[in-house]
Order: C-alpha cells, then sequence, then structure tokens
C-alpha cells in the first residue's frame, strides 16, 4: 500500500494519532484533544501551519515526527529554533527507516519554514539514532531535587512510622528555620496566571544570557495562559515595587508523593540575593502546600546551580529520561559553537516535552 507524509489535521488523524501514541508511550501518553490543538495548531510561531508530520499507509498512521517552534536567544542574536517532539514507530513497522525518514523530513519541513536550528531532548532508545543521523551533543540535562517532607522517605527506610514522623519533624523545624529570615526589600505574589509585566522581566535582564528559550510574554501566555489541560501558578518578585523575577510552578503527583515542578524560574542570573530569595520562597510554597519536594532544572549558566546546592538542592539519583541535549542547525545564522556546552545554557523543566505529558 502506498505510503505518503502529511501534516497532521487532527480533525482526520486524531484518532490514528492517539492510537499510535499508545503503542509508543503507553500510559504516559497525553491524549488531550484540547492540548494538541493548542500544542500544534495555535502555536504562534508557526509559520505555514502546524509542523506535525505523519507517515501514513492509507488511513493508518505509522510514524510520526514533528517539531515545536519558538524562539531562541543566543548571544544577543533571537533565532527561531524548533523542538523535536513526538518521534514515534508503529511496532509493527520497526526495522525500516522511518525513523530517520520522518527526521529527515522534519528538517527539511522546518528549514522551508524558516528554522535555524532544531533542538531536542534525546531519550536513551533515541539518542543512539539522532547520533548516527550526524546530531550534535550539546550536554547532558541535570534535574535537581529538594525534599521538603521526609516521613514517607524514611517509612519506607526505617519501617517504623514513629521514627519517621520523629525525623521528619526535626528535619522541618530545622529547615523551616532557615526560612524564617527575609529581605525586606523584597516582596511576593503568588498569581493563577502569568501577567503582561512579565515581560519587563525578560527585557532587563536577557543580555545577561547565553542561550535560553526566549522569555517574554508571548512565549509564557502561550505555553502557560493557553494550555488547556494543566494549571500552573506563578510567582512575580518585586525589588522596591520593581518586577525583577519570577517563576512558574506545576504541582502534580506520582504514586508516592506530592510535589511541585519549576517549569520556569527566571531573574539576574549572576544575583545571588534575587536568586536565594525566590528558592526559599518556593520552598516555603511546598510547605504551606503540603508538598513532599520540588524538582528544577537548570543549565550551567549564571549561579543558578551553586546556589540551589548551596539552598539543600541535590542532583536526582537518576537522570531524567529525557536528558541527553542535541541539536542540528539548518541555516548560517548560528554555530554548533555557540550552542556547545551546558555551562552556556539556562534550561528549565518547561523546556522539553517531559512536560508536556505530564
Amino acid at each position: 500500500m502506498e505510503r505518503e507524509i502529511v501534516r497532521l489535521d487532527l480533525d482526520r488523524d486524531f484518532e490514528s494519532f492517539e492510537e499510535l501514541s499508545n503503542l509508543a508511550f503507553g500510559e504516559g501518553a497525553n491524549l488531550n484533544r484540547e492540548m494538541h490543538e493548542w500544542l500544534f495548531d495555535n502555536n504562534p510561531y508557526n509559520r505555514a501551519g502546524n509542523m506535525m508530520f505523519l507517515l501514513k499507509e492509507g488511513d493508518k498512521v505509522i510514524g510520526c515526527d514533528g517539531l515545536i517552534p519558538n524562539e531562541l536567544y543566543v548571544n544577543g542574536k533571537t533565532l527561531l529554533t524548533a523542538h523535536s517532539i513526538k518521534s514515534m514507530t508503529h511496532p509493527d513497522y520497526q526495522r525500516q527507516g522511518i525513523f530517520r525518514k520522518m527526521t529527515e523530513n522534519s528538517a527539511e519541513r522546518g528549514k522551508l519554514d524558516g528554522v535555524d536550528v532544531i533542538i531536542g531532548l534525546a531519550n536513551a532508545a533515541s539518542y543512539p539514532a539522532y547520533q548516527k543521523f550526524g546530531w550534535a551533543t550539546l550536554f547532558e540535562k541535570e534535574v535537581y531535587v529538594k525534599p521538603i517532607r521526609i516521613k514517607k522517605l524514611l517509612q519506607r527506610k526505617l519501617k517504623l512510622s514513629a521514627l519517621a514522623a520523629l525525623g521528619n519533624g526535626v528535619f522541618t523545624t530545622l529547615n523551616k528555620l532557615k526560612l524564617r529570615k527575609k529581605d525586606k526589600d523584597l516582596s511576593f505574589e503568588w498569581r493563577q496566571d502569568v501577567p503582561p509585566e512579565v515581560q519587563t522581566v525578560w527585557d532587563r535582564y536577557k543580555s545577561k544570557y547565553e542561550v535560553l528559550l526566549v522569555r517574554d510574554y508571548q512565549y509564557l501566555n502561550y505555553r502557560y495562559n493557553e494550555r488547556p489541560d494543566v494549571e500552573y501558578v506563578t510567582l512575580l518578585m518585586r525589588h522596591q515595587g520593581d518586577l525583577v523575577g519570577f517563576a512558574i510552578l506545576h504541582d502534580s503527583k506520582t504514586k508516592r508523593s506530592v510535589f511541585t515542578s519549576a517549569v520556569e524560574f527566571f531573574t539576574d542570573p549572576t544575583d545571588e540575593r534575587y536568586i536565594s530569595a525566590m528558592l526559599k520562597t518556593i520552598a516555603t510554597y511546598c510547605y504551606d502546600q503540603g508538598l513532599d519536594y520540588v524538582v528544577i532544572g537548570t543549565g550551567g549558566f549564571g549561579r543558578y546551580e551553586e546556589l540551589m546546592k548551596r539552598h539543600g538542592f541535590r542532583l536526582t539519583p537518576k537522570p531524567p529520561s529525557n536528558n541527553m541535549m542535541i541539536a542540528h542547525v539548518l541555516t548560517d545564522k548560528v554555530t554548533l559553537d555557540e550552542l556547545d556546552g551546558g555551562h552556556k545554557w539556562h534550561i528549565t523543566q518547561g523546556d522539553g516535552d517531559t512536560e508536556l505529558d505530564i
């Protein structure tokens, strides 16, 4: 039967796309129709329709690969980038070159639509293939976690509820004492939306960074305000009335724990006072909400990593499943040398398709 690559049409293709997603990702797949309309069709950075492509055999979707476009700030330049996402091959059609075919198609279509560089966070299954395709490895993403309540952890280790409760009480008391000291010149506000005012923070500090996704209001509004299936909370930090930083949190849960993930964390990357104050305020939020821990991803740029370690954050015991940052440059507007190395990047939990499936 003849095969063809088509641009995703949700009205026509969603049922078959949904079936392939289930086969590829199992229970972890987010199959919300409204989310996919927002993600693919309503992306404000689309130049000529969505960049999600399907390989079809008749009406059956047997392969998939796509790009989520947005903007990348690199040493003062603003480029059109796209994140490689939803690379899937039907299990009955493995070892037929479909993964390579769809990856090359995305690169060709992306270049036609003005994309300067494709980036992605590859997992252990796909990373060797991208290496064979000639994609560059930029760095390995790291994720940090700060324990807030350790009672459940101690119960699993000690098997005694009384000792676990005692240990958690001591741990909590000591940590809360560290959070008592406040900076009188800094004030904080929690909101259920991302306000347009965050644009001023981006404009004020972007020149202090080397490489990161553009965190202006257009991006944050699309990414967090307009997403239909997830609720976020926004932390605003002001210094004597001026907005100087923001964080966006996504509360979630596993079978064992409830936690929050800092999907955005942005301020002056050199300012110990600002970074520390936001970390402490997020920890206080976790205590107030009864959460077990907080997760923050970061690159090596600025003082974020240094200060997170100082405030009790540690690398997760296991690396994230999608942890290898890869890139494929399509134009001469940027070089791999400008992108190579985690020490150049500010990256968060919101940068990648894992957050889209939570």
